[in-house]
């Protein structure tokens, strides 16, 4: 997973898979959700984030994930 942060277009991206897009779909306020052809996320995007999160936090981002047992 790779998260990236564009300070012009003040958009999150957090990629999920690899693989091309078919299609996006709005997915809440200021969220897009991108797709494969079988419809599986990509990446989402969270543009206009700053107006949730402030700037500062931006420059250093960390995400936790749950650890998968199978």
């Amino acid at each position: 997973m790779k998260v990236q942060y564009d300070k012009q277009a003040d958009a999150l991206y957090i990629y999920l898979a690899p693989g091309p897009v078919k299609k996006t779909v709005r997915g809440g306020r200021n969220v897009l959700v991108d797709l494969d052809e079988k419809n599986r996320i990509v990446g989402v995007e969270f543009y206009k984030i700053s107006r949730s999160v402030p700037k500062e936090k931006l420059r250093n981002i960390s995400i936790e994930l749950p650890t998968l047992t199978t």
